[in-house]
């Protein structure tokens, strides 16, 4: 981001997601925003790693079928609402 107000989100809360078709869930670049994100000036409330995508996600209905997982992105979706 080329700025020259790098705070862009305003401190505006936020909840950040990853995912990949992988066991990791793109954690490793989801910590990276995560740790980057208060130098944007983004209220970070909640962040959320969806692991194995293809088995965790239905795509006939367009929603998360592993019920753990829904139940989180639910929790994180509440903080910033």
């Amino acid at each position: 981001v080329s700025r020259i107000d790098m705070k862009v989100f305003q401190n505006k809360p936020v909840v950040y997601l990853s995912t990949s078709p992988g066991a990791g869930g793109a954690a490793s670049v989801l910590a990276a925003a995560v740790n980057s994100a208060p130098y944007f000036g983004a209220d970070v409330k909640a962040s959320l790693s969806i692991p194995s995508f293809f088995d965790n996600f239905n795509k006939e209905t367009d929603a998360i079928s592993n019920t753990e997982l829904a139940n989180a992105l639910g929790d994180a979706i509440r903080l910033i609402s």
